[in-house]
């Protein structure tokens, strides 16, 4: 998007929330009964609830060619009652980086949330789980926990980590038959991501930790290798159904934007039958599944 039509987005964008405000829901006194020659929000009264000045405000919705700091957006998303993705909206056409949790709606969402947990357990012989923006598990089906070795009672805090498990824990680990190459390229897609999230301080926390509990993630991570998972195969060994060959497949969550579902698909028919395999001994986890 040029500049110029950037700005008159913003401007419209602004104009068209202020309009449609009345004093009441805005938390301002009453009127005199006089007729309001504006629709909504004068623009006076958005600069005085924002806490901004009103020449300032006004270029602002004149279109005219000035920054805004994450503050001024944060107040004027309050003041102008934006809901999350109007909130989100605004900092994109005000040229800001959208925070990691805008502030919209009055509250941070909950990460993890049943319906999440329903939506896995539907791919009954196939393995999926669900990570947010730090690669943090939130939920997974059986055949996942049965495939990967995951176990709800170890795993705490830090341990939840989708990368702390592939270089501490030693079932998770054990389970890649290729594994330093799987982690090369799990590694360079969380570098990717990484790269538009750098200042989320959870990362930096994660990245600090692996690098003092594992001297091979400091030798992967300093290749600075970078890449999306189109090479996406892995191979898997089970020890009981054996090598089994999957292709992970990654779905991003339109509601919640840092959330993404990981489904793992067969290379073959026989990698199929090993999965389904896989679902029968799971069978018995369900105990488990209910106390998740």
């Amino acid at each position: 998007m040029n500049e110029s039509l950037r700005r008159k987005e913003l401007a419209d964008f602004l104009k068209s929330r202020r309009k449609r405000l009345t004093p009441q829901e805005a938390g301002l006194p009453g009127t005199d009964g006089s007729r309001r020659r504006t629709n909504g929000l004068r623009r006076e009264e958005v600069a005085v609830l924002a806490g901004i000045s009103l020449p300032w405000y006004t270029a602002l919705e004149q279109g005219r060619d000035i920054r805004v700091s994450d503050s001024v957006i944060d107040s004027l998303v309050r003041t102008l009652k934006l809901g999350r993705d109007e909130g989100v909206h605004l900092y994109m056409l005000a040229d800001r980086k959208v925070p990691l949790n805008p502030i919209a709606d009055g509250a941070y969402r909950e990460k993890a949330n049943p319906e999440l947990q329903r939506i896995v357990d539907q791919f009954t012989h196939l393995p999926a789980y669900a990570i947010d923006g730090q690669w943090n598990l939130l939920v997974w089906n059986q055949t996942a926990a049965e495939l990967f070795g995951l176990s709800q009672s170890k795993m705490r805090d830090c341990a939840r980590n989708l990368l702390w498990l592939l270089f501490t824990d030693p079932v998770f680990r054990g389970r890649f038959a290729h594994w330093e190459t799987s982690a090369g390229k799990l590694l360079a897609a969380f570098r990717t991501a990484y790269a538009r999230r750098m200042e989320d301080p959870c990362l930096s926390e994660i990245i600090g930790s692996l690098a003092e509990a594992a001297d091979d993630f400091n030798a992967i991570w300093e290749r600075h290798d970078v890449q999306c998972l189109r090479d996406n195969l892995f191979q898997i060994h089970h020890p009981h159904a054996g090598a089994i060959d999957i292709l992970s497949n990654a779905f991003y969550a339109a509601e919640q934007d840092d959330t993404t579902l990981v489904l793992y698909t067969p290379a073959s028919v026989i990698d199929e039958e090993r999965l389904k395999h896989l679902q029968d001994r799971s069978k018995p986890m369900l105990a488990e599944a209910v106390s998740m």
